[in-house]
């Protein structure tokens, strides 16, 4: 059967030609089409940065300059540009009014100001570093006791990794909202701010969020910057070489969250590891079953699920990977939108799909065995 996948890709150079707009210089999507495991194969071995399209992975979206568009075509991949011109098209989308009802970097920003200043008992706004164009990487933690490392088990929301993906802040800020306004009269959030640790990343690339673009200021892609199995994809120049992928490192690391999900948009699945190989996970079982749940608890007709590589396009420096392969934690990437900018009408639309999930994910972070390790002959914990 024949499969079309539509890709984004970041084709390699060894000089990457970035414009201000947030793109390249003369970057284009291109819809890629795939008829089979061989033609991603040739795909991958262009080093393209690929996502996928369609729920079934049936359409992989790529981003590519002239002379990278005309490498699909040379390798006999059927290909077609979707998009001429992303600076042009990201300039008319901020200018034409087509998503003035969503937050923008400033409206975000003072939201979660308000959020931490109103509920200072249990929602804390920490700034994280500036982003490679100087803007604030902040996190909103929202648990009881906010200032105290108790515990509990913790979770981290993320959204706008990539900044054209304008639907991952939107859901996540609008998450922190509601479980600080239903503090104290909502039974279910009040039980779960006071027994977990909710770290809630709303805006991971601003750089990328205010150009409507992918990338960073230094045009690399976040999402192949991180260390595990990193490749050199996306334009990294080495493992976690931008402040955007250090924060997810710490973030990672010193909070060692049972869920970690990223938020992204062109499709709607979601993404498990491993994503830079076909074998399975150890915990494959485990996390499909937790991804079932996500999927059964949300809005969505049929949000589909399944490892990376399999149902996406291989991919190498995932923060999903490195979560994963790093720490051992559940990691995935979520698409939860067809479309990258959908109308801000929709907005409620999403965020009352994924909603429940989410709340059922914080739900599902507290069970198992927990406790601290002791050494025997000392009492300290080990």
């Amino acid at each position: 059967m024949k499969r079309l996948v539509l890709i984004s890709v970041l084709l390699f150079s060894l000089i990457q030609i970035y414009s201000q707009n947030g793109w390249r210089e003369g970057e284009m999507e291109v819809a890629v089409v795939i008829l089979n495991r061989h033609d991603l194969q040739v795909l991958h071995s262009l080093h393209l940065n690929g996502e996928p399209g369609s729920a079934d992975g049936s359409m992989i979206r790529v981003y590519a300059i002239p002379a990278e568009y005309a490498a699909i075509k040379n390798n006999g991949l059927v290909a077609a540009i979707t998009i001429p011109d992303l600076n042009r098209y990201s300039r008319e989308k901020l200018q034409d009014g087509s998503t003035l009802g969503y937050y923008n970097y400033t409206t975000i920003n003072a939201l979660a100001d308000s959020l931490a200043s109103a509920y200072p008992a249990f929602c804390k706004k920490i700034l994280l570093g500036n982003s490679a164009g100087g803007k604030q990487l902040a996190v909103l933690k929202i648990s009881d006791n906010v200032n105290t490392n108790e515990n509990e088990p913790e979770i981290l929301f993320e959204g706008g990794i990539h900044g054209d993906e304008i639907m991952g802040p939107e859901i996540v800020i609008r998450l922190a909202r509601d479980l600080c306004n239903g503090y104290g009269s909502n039974p279910v959030y009040t039980d779960l701010i006071n027994t977990r640790e909710i770290w809630m990343y709303y805006l991971v690339n601003p750089d990328g969020y205010v150009s409507m673009s992918r990338y960073n200021a230094n045009g690399v892609d976040i999402n192949r910057d991180c260390g595990y199995m990193w490749d050199g994809e996306g334009f990294s120049s080495g493992p976690f070489s931008q402040p955007e992928s250090k924060v997810i490192r710490g973030l990672q690391i010193d909070h060692n969250p049972v869920v970690f999900t990223c938020y992204h948009g062109g499709t709607e699945v979601i993404s498990y590891p491993w994503s830079y190989k076909t074998e399975a996970p150890a915990d494959a079982v485990h996390i499909n079953h937790l991804a079932s749940v996500y999927s059964n608890t949300s809005g969505y007709p049929n949000l589909g699920y399944g490892q990376g590589y399999n149902i996406m396009y291989q991919i190498f420096g995932s923060t999903k990977d490195n979560v994963y392969g790093s720490l051992g934690q559940v990691g995935w990437s979520i698409e939860i939108t067809d479309v990258k900018q959908p109308p801000p009408n929709q907005t409620g639309l999403y965020y009352g799909y994924n909603q429940p999930a989410m709340t059922e994910m914080i739900v599902q972070a507290g069970y198992g065995v927990e406790g601290v390790i002791t050494d025997s002959l000392t009492g300290s914990p080990v």
